[in-house]
């Protein structure tokens, strides 16, 4: 085995080499430069004695210098876990990805790298409904909070100045009538506009003249032969500065009867208008039948009911619709009528429904009670319901 002394007299280290050995020592096990080669060098006594020291604690003490060997780590992020890890910019977690309606609520990318979509980034993303997208959620610059488009209210003597248009108050009343129907539109019992329905039965009404409250609103319609449909209410509370908007109305279909007195036997024709290709359910009360039928493609129906099955004496029909599209309709109004012979005494002279020789109060409620009924007695004018012509009749005859 050669002499120590002899082998730093015959070899030299490169000790630039050896040098960035111990600057890069945090990753390179020092061991493997027991094998370095040696070279001839001619450098200055400094050198040789620094590199004397080294070769010696390398060979005779090879723990020590290996105790200062210092171990990498490693980086583990995971884009998705709902934890901002070093290196992310944010993170979601399930909801990374997704688009958001504002600046304040947005979500993550997909790689944790910056933000999915939102109204506000300043690109138009028209996938999501966006009209416009100026940088910010504010309204009244051209483009509002929510990335729609606003409209410019030019201001004279005043360039550049944008004043968005203030939002109306408004409430828009659509559904299904009868074709071509006439359809008269009231609030609070005041009638406010006469629309017509087009040729599939749709309508549309707009009301603009109205402030904030609570309303009633009342539609009613008549089809193309002067029937007209019973009153369709119902009550809504409208906000300022909003359109409100009641769609699915379906307005009960028009009822006419063929005759309001027939025979045992005898098929009563009952027959109307409502919406094209609807479904008719006629009800027929004492005792109660149900019939069906379909409109045809002009709303057109009839339903012919065969009175054999009803006891003699007075009966009362109606009916309610329901669209090819499973739109259901209210009842319509009641009409009554008379199975069996007509005796005059059926008819009570005077208006004195009660018989006590008298025409006043009770009478009247007696009215009431068959008020757009039928009933052969109270109907006196015999038109097959009672109504107002069978009131001022009664008001002729009163004696208080």
């Amino acid at each position: 085995m050669r002499n120590f002394r002899q082998l730093l007299r015959d070899c030299q280290l490169n000790y630039k080499i050896l040098s960035r050995v111990f600057i890069n020592q945090k990753t390179v096990n020092l061991h493997k430069f027991r094998t370095i080669s040696f070279y001839k060098f001619r450098e200055a006594s400094f050198y040789k004695f620094l590199l004397l020291w080294l070769l010696v604690s390398l060979f005779l003490f090879p723990g020590v210098i290996n105790s200062y060997y210092i171990p990498t780590s490693v980086l583990v992020i995971v884009c998705g876990d709902g934890e901002k890890d070093a290196g992310e910019v944010c993170d979601d977690g399930a909801d990374n990805g997704k688009y958001a309606y504002n600046a304040a609520n947005r979500y993550c990318n997909d790689s944790c790298t910056g933000y999915a979509p939102y109204c506000g980034d300043g690109i138009v993303q028209s996938s999501y409904g966006e009209e416009c997208d100026d940088g910010n959620n504010v309204s009244g610059d051209g483009c509002s909070a929510d990335c729609k488009t606003e409209i410019a209210v030019v201001v004279p003597g005043a360039p550049g100045v944008y004043i968005p248009p203030p939002v109306p108050t408004q409430v828009i009343l659509k559904g299904i009538a009868y074709p071509e129907a006439l359809i008269t539109a009231l609030y609070d019992g005041k009638v406010i506009t006469i629309a017509k329905a087009d040729s599939q039965a749709n309508f549309k009404i707009e009301i603009t003249d109205i402030t904030a409250g609570v309303y009633t609103f009342s539609l009613w319609a008549e089809d193309r032969k002067g029937r007209r449909s019973i009153t369709f209410s119902f009550t809504n509370t409208v906000s300022k500065g909003t359109i409100t908007t009641v769609s699915g109305i379906f307005i009960p279909p028009t009822i006419e009867l063929g005759k309001v007195k027939v025979l045992k036997g005898e098929t009563l024709d009952i027959l109307g208008q409502t919406a094209p290709l609807s479904e008719l359910s006629i009800s027929v009360e004492s005792p109660q039948i149900t019939g069906t039928t379909t409109a045809d493609k002009v709303g057109d129906w009839d339903y012919p009911l065969d009175t054999t099955p009803l006891d003699e004496g007075s009966h009362i029909a109606r009916a309610r619709a329901e669209t090819p599209d499973g739109l259901l309709s209210s009842y319509s109004k009641v009409l009554g009528f008379y199975i069996g012979p007509y005796a005059k005494e059926e008819i009570c002279p005077r208006a004195d429904f009660n018989k006590d020789g008298k025409t006043n109060l009770v009478d009247f409620s007696i009215m009431l009670y068959w008020w757009e009924k039928y009933n052969p007695g109270v109907d006196m004018n015999q038109d097959g319901i009672v109504n107002l012509p069978d009131f001022s009749i009664l008001m002729y005859w009163w004696t208080g």
